[in-house]
């Protein structure tokens, strides 16, 4: 914990691809930031994203237990009582593996989750061994993979008219993930696709879950409320702009726990004649 700090700053200074990218989207998310608090906020995101990789190995490795608070708990204990299928939205913020294997377990119900690949295959081999230990262990968690084809799509529309809960990353474009481009308000925003098809396509309810760094080893789950009743055709474009508005709010206000290292979103001044 001493050398977060050093080694993490350090890493900041070194990537500037990476730290170009933050900078990027702090300025479009909080335009009221000057130059060097947005400079320094770049630094937070890079220390928090270190500080919840550390937690990930005091549970996987030392055994550690996390502790949670759900402010919302009757939305929770409403979307856990939903008879369909649910189409949960997440982004990269908290510890989504932690967060995934231990919401499977307090949730009650099979929850299917949707990752990247890994960058190289080095990587990927280790981390698939590592799910695998996981979903032995903890049998109410299933971990599928988007490699850019078609199958997937339709086996999570199965799984979600058969009455599962599946949980999608619906900020971050990869090279396997199609993006469409959405404006709100003055932000410009590329995200995935694929979880707006799904959700128009298996009409269930769809509703945001973020997670949230408190402290070492405590974590918050907001729950929000739920965007899409699933229960009418609603466009792809439509549903984008409905979760867009709940993703900015969001963003705005926990912007230091947003873990994505891409540059996702441009700020569009409007023009006045």
């Amino acid at each position: 914990m001493i050398l977060v700090w050093p080694i993490t700053f350090a890493i900041y200074l070194a990537v500037k691809v990476q730290r170009r990218a933050v900078l990027s989207n702090l300025q479009a998310l909080r335009p009221d930031f000057g130059p060097i608090q947005r400079w320094w906020a770049g630094a937070l995101v890079f220390v928090n994203f270190a500080l919840t990789y550390l937690d990930r190995l005091w549970v996987l490795h030392f055994g550690k237990e996390i502790e949670w608070d759900v402010p919302h708990l009757d939305r929770f204990e409403q979307l856990r009582a939903c008879s369909s299928g649910v189409l949960i939205f997440t982004i990269h913020s908290g510890n989504y593996d932690i967060g995934a294997t231990l919401f499977a377990r307090k949730f009650g119900r099979r929850l299917h989750t949707v990752r990247a690949p890994e960058q190289t295959q080095e990587l990927q081999m280790l981390r698939e061994e590592e799910l695998r230990r996981t979903e032995q262990s903890d049998p109410m968690l299933r971990v599928h993979y988007n490699f850019g084809d078609n199958h997937l799509g339709m086996e999570l529309c199965r799984v979600l008219r058969a009455g599962d809960v599946v949980a999608v990353q619906g900020d971050r474009v990869l090279s396997a993930v199609s993006p469409i481009v959405l404006m709100h308000e003055d932000c410009l925003y590329q995200i995935p696709k694929g979880p707006l098809v799904l959700a128009e396509i298996s009409r269930v309810p769809c509703q945001p879950i973020f997670l949230q760094r408190i402290g070492p080893l405590h974590y918050r789950i907001h729950v929000g409320e739920c965007f899409m009743e699933g229960n009418a055709k609603v466009r792809v474009d439509d549903i984008g702009r409905r979760w867009l508005s709940v993703l900015h709010r969001y963003l705005q206000e926990h912007w230091d726990q947003w873990f994505v290292f891409e540059p996702l979103i441009q700020q569009v001044r409007s023009f006045s004649p």
